[in-house]
């Protein structure tokens, strides 16, 4: 997707977001934003404006003309930084929108960079796990409360790979593949009621990460309701799991006291992978059966 977005939209839809406010009295709108070059939405940060500082007055005009050279549609000076006269100069004679933030630099890049992701067809941000299972991309979803993370967690104690915890961000590939990873704010980080943030990457160590992973299997929790009757036998299939009008396998696990579901989780997918084989257990001892029965 290459299209445009009007500077002064892209201000309005992100002023809130962002905590933008005009650092000029006249803000010129006539630019652009383009999505693919969402990079040049320049964010400086107090490490520019340190360094900036510290140039003789001919460096700072080189630095500003250089930094401005590829005519980015605007700059957020992020960490409530106030405008120097040359910056403040030279955007006024290039027509160059300036911004301000109370929010730091990575936050502000971050959030910049989630605005223009969610822009795009291809991609969604969506809440659940993610983790690499006996080679399988398994993504878990289920309301809040039922023990996705701690399963997860679980999981990855068994030396299963983490990808992301909570905030999943989705892509379908030209291929039609869906490849899942983590915001790069949250990459590594995981919420546990009672222990609050960890990194995975230092508690497990590298092995235990992975910053991307396909998604072949949705595993959806839910709280088991006492009214509806299990599928004992499993030969009802779930239906698929539709993510950017992709259809990926589902299984359904209900969730109880004293169920291990992390146990069930490992066991769905090995489940799932002999299915994709061609075993199918319920298929199997029903054949037994009927077999066992045409001899009486």
């Amino acid at each position: 997707m290459d299209s445009n977005l009007d500077l002064r939209d892209f201000y309005q839809r992100t002023k809130d977001l962002l905590k933008l406010k005009p650092a000029l009295r006249k803000i010129d709108y006539f630019r652009k934003v383009r999505e693919k070059s969402r990079i040049s939405v320049e964010v400086w940060g107090k490490k520019e404006i340190q360094n900036f500082k510290k140039l003789s007055s001919k460096e700072r005009m080189n630095f500003i003309r250089k930094r401005f050279k590829d005519s980015p549609p605007c700059v957020i000076l992020a960490d409530n930084l106030s405008v120097s006269p040359e910056i403040e100069e030279e955007a006024k004679k290039r027509r160059l929108a300036l911004f301000r933030s109370v929010l730091s630099k990575k936050i502000c890049q971050e959030r910049v960079n989630s605005f223009f992701f969610h822009l795009l067809p291809n991609q969604v941000t969506i809440s659940g796990e993610l983790l690499q299972i006996s080679g399988l991309g398994v993504l878990i979803v289920g309301d809040s409360g039922l023990g996705k993370s701690e399963s997860a967690l679980e999981l990855i104690s068994r030396g299963y790979r983490f990808v992301c915890d909570d905030v999943v961000n989705v892509k379908r590939e030209n291929s039609g593949r869906l490849v899942g990873m983590a915001p790069p704010i949250s990459c590594y980080f995981m919420e546990i009621r009672g222990l609050g943030i960890i990194n995975i990457k230092e508690t497990f160590g590298p092995n235990a990460v992975l910053k991307r992973s396909k998604i072949d299997l949705v595993i959806k929790l839910e709280k088991r309701k006492r009214e509806k009757e299990d599928d004992r036998l499993g030969l009802k299939t779930p239906g698929d799991h539709e993510i950017l009008g992709v259809k990926i396998p589902k299984i359904n696990i209900p969730v109880a006291p004293g169920r291990n579901i992390a146990t069930l989780i490992e066991v769905a997918c090995k489940v799932h992978t002999l299915k994709e084989k061609g075993y199918h257990a319920p298929q199997d001892i029903v054949q037994k059966l009927n077999r066992a029965l045409s001899l009486r």
